[in-house]
C-alpha cells in the first residue's frame, strides 16, 4: 500500500517510533517527491509513503510476471486509463493505473508475482 504524506521526515519517525523500519528509496521519475519503504522487522507487508503530491491516493500494488505485456492487454480495455505506464530500472519497473472502478493500482514487474497474467 502506499500513502501520501505532506512531510516525509515527520512520517518516517512516527512510523519508526512504531516499531517499523524504513529504507529510503530513489524516486522513480524526476518530481516525483521522496519516498520512503517502510517494513515490519520480521518481514510481511510494506508500506510506501511519498510526498508526490500528485499522488494524493491510496493504491494497492500487485507484482506481474510481465509488466510490458500486461501494459498491452490492460491498454485495450477503454475504461483504463494510465497514470504512468511502464518505467523505471530493471527490477523495480512499475506501471499505475486507474481502474474501471476508479481505484488506482500499481503494477510492478517481479520474480514471485502475487498476480499471474499468464
Amino acid at each position: 500500500m502506499t500513502l501520501y504524506v505532506p512531510d516525509l521526515q515527520v512520517a518516517v519517525a512516527y512510523y519508526q517510533a512504531a516499531g517499523l523500519l524504513a529504507e529510503w528509496v530513489a524516486p522513480s521519475e524526476p518530481g516525483s517527491g521522496q519516498r520512503a519503504r517502510l517494513s515490519f522487522p520480521g518481514g510481511g507487508p510494506s508500506l510506501e509513503v511519498h510526498t508526490d503530491a500528485r499522488r494524493q491516493f491510496t493504491d494497492v500494488q500487485l507484482a506481474v510476471t510481465n509488466l510490458d505485456d500486461t501494459y498491452r492487454a490492460l491498454s485495450r480495455q477503454p475504461a483504463v486509463v494510465w497514470l504512468e505506464p511502464p518505467c523505471g530500472p530493471a527490477g523495480q519497473r512499475r506501471a499505475t493505473l486507474r481502474g474501471p472502478d476508479g481505484n488506482v493500482l500499481i503494477l510492478g514487474e517481479a520474480t514471485s508475482p502475487l498476480l499471474r497474467n499468464d
